[in-house]
């Protein structure tokens, strides 16, 4: 008689918590809170790293590669899996890592390897510590010349089950409510709170971490179930659609003259994706943070049809004057002559914005 193999116990794996953010002392402090008795606590940084300075532009030097946090985490995950013992991580990754990247990753080849039997992912939460006065600044201060910093700190929002806030108490009142109706509209599905009161009982809901990959809120904004006009009382939430592509010369006159500060309310974030009629072989990313605006390719070509197509973009901002935003955008459309025109000939049209790295 053969004997059945016995299943493995992978239900005692408590999996595995990241931590990231932009202070290394706090995302450490952090992380060795939330790591209980039983936990491997790891740190994926190579060396410590030196607290920023004020005086030093945060937009300079290259951003850790994920692949080191990823791999890090991975081969522990691994070896406690293969020696018998529960996998239960709390790992801290060097502040200025991309986290989007670095959960994707690490949850797919996770799930690949040691997927839990009712299909909970094993990385269960991610833990994003970000300083409120840096996203003051950033969002609301009308700061123009730090994208970088910017996208990275909205990006440690964007991706968290939980968002640890420092330095709460250095923003004046009134921007604190507003950062905190944008966090719940940038994301929806975190919980926020003040790092000082993050412990382990804040990642009691687990398996939140799986669901990351949508569940930014302009991702949710975008989806055809959810309505284009949303306004919560501080918030106004605002999604433009078109299937035409844009004429890239009228849209830099646009963005120059509409979305200059107070011209159609402020815009405190918008994310999408677009498409210029001079570069139609390509869908690309629309970002804006505060008053600094990226647009930048993406890896999807235009032709894909699971690739968004034209327009599709989402504000979210204070006091929006949705119609003149809709009115002007729409104004940047290829015009109904200019699309019966042969697409080779819109690549003659005057193109100002910088050129795209060939996909």
């Amino acid at each position: 008689m053969i004997e059945p193999l016995p299943t493995p116990r992978l239900s005692r794996h408590r999996g595995v918590v990241l931590v990231g953010g932009q202070s290394p002392a706090l995302v450490g402090r952090l992380a060795d809170e939330l790591a209980g008795p039983a936990s491997r606590r790891l740190s994926t940084e190579r060396e410590r790293q030196p607290e920023p300075r004020p005086d030093l532009d945060p937009d300079l030097g290259p951003s850790p590669d994920p692949h080191t946090a990823v791999d890090t985490v991975h081969r522990l995950a691994l070896d406690l899996a293969h020696d018998g013992a529960a996998v239960d991580i709390v790992a801290s990754v060097e502040p200025g890592t991309p986290l989007r990247p670095t959960g994707l990753m690490l949850g797919a080849l996770l799930d690949a390897d040691l997927g839990l039997p009712d299909g909970r992912s094993l990385l269960q939460h991610v833990v994003s510590v970000v300083s409120a006065v840096d996203l003051a600044e950033l969002v609301l201060g009308g700061v123009d010349d730090r994208f970088r910093a910017a996208e990275h700190v909205v990006e440690l929002v964007e991706y968290a089950t939980v968002v640890a806030l420092a330095d709460t108490d250095a923003v004046p009142a009134a921007d604190r409510r507003t950062l905190e109706r944008l966090l719940a509209r940038l994301a929806p599905e975190a919980a926020v709170l003040p790092v000082d009161e993050v412990t382990r009982t804040s990642l009691a809901t687990r398996g939140g971490a799986a669901h990351l990959g949508s569940a930014a809120g302009w991702m949710q904004a975008l989806s055809e179930h959810t309505p284009d006009l949303a306004h919560d009382g501080t918030i106004t939430t605002y999604v433009y659609r078109d299937e035409r592509p844009f004429h890239p010369e009228r849209l830099a006159a646009v963005v120059e003259r509409t979305f200059a500060p107070g011209a159609v309310g402020t815009v405190l974030r918008s994310r999408g994706f677009t498409q210029f009629a001079t570069r139609c072989d390509r869908v690309g990313s629309w970002s804006s943070v505060g008053q600094m605006l990226s647009l930048d390719p993406t890896s999807s070509p235009s032709w894909h049809p699971d690739s968004p197509h034209g327009q599709q973009i989402a504000f979210f901002g204070l006091d929006l004057d949705v119609a003149t935003i809709r009115r002007e955008l729409d104004s940047c459309l290829l015009s109904d002559a200019e699309l019966l025109r042969d697409p080779a000939e819109w690549r003659d049209f005057v193109d100002p914005f910088p050129v795209w790295a060939a996909g």
